[in-house]
């Protein structure tokens, strides 16, 4: 049973060690996005603008440049809503993928609705949070 539970454990630390490198730093990545519209075009804009100033990866203006493809979701909704006083609702989620499409990491579904506190820009407060996110993960690999 020992040797059963020994083997398991080696092999899930291999399986997660595997995955980490491929968030390393230094590396190439192209962000891709599905912009139906001029606000979730806003949104791919500003993760663009979010990774530049952090400076971990270089973004490349092709996918076949990158080393990374990062798959942005983006969802904006216009209206007033009990939580929002009026104007554009942002939901987001990022997954990373290298080129043979294998998924090495994904940030959790984040929703931002327009208000003081964001400052109405919900594109802004939703990447915020999935930049950050992404930011905690990449420092467990240092």
């Amino acid at each position: 049973m020992k040797q059963v539970l020994t083997v398991f454990l080696l092999l899930a630390v291999s399986v997660c060690s595997a995955q980490t490198p491929n968030l390393q730093q230094g590396k190439k990545a192209f962000v891709v996005a599905a912009t139906g519209d001029a606000h979730e075009a806003a949104v791919r804009s500003e993760l663009i603008k979010q990774l530049k100033e952090w400076g971990y990866w270089q973004i490349t203006a092709g996918r076949k440049q990158a080393d990374l493809i990062l798959h942005l979701e983006a969802q904006t909704h216009r209206g007033v809503t009990a939580w929002s006083w009026g104007g554009i609702t942002t939901k987001a989620y990022l997954r990373v993928t290298d080129k043979e499409d294998q998924t090495v990491w994904q940030s959790r579904h984040y929703k931002a609705n327009p208000n003081g506190t964001n400052g109405f820009n919900t594109a802004k407060a939703t990447i915020t949070r999935i930049v950050k996110e992404m930011k905690v993960a990449a420092a467990k690999i240092r």
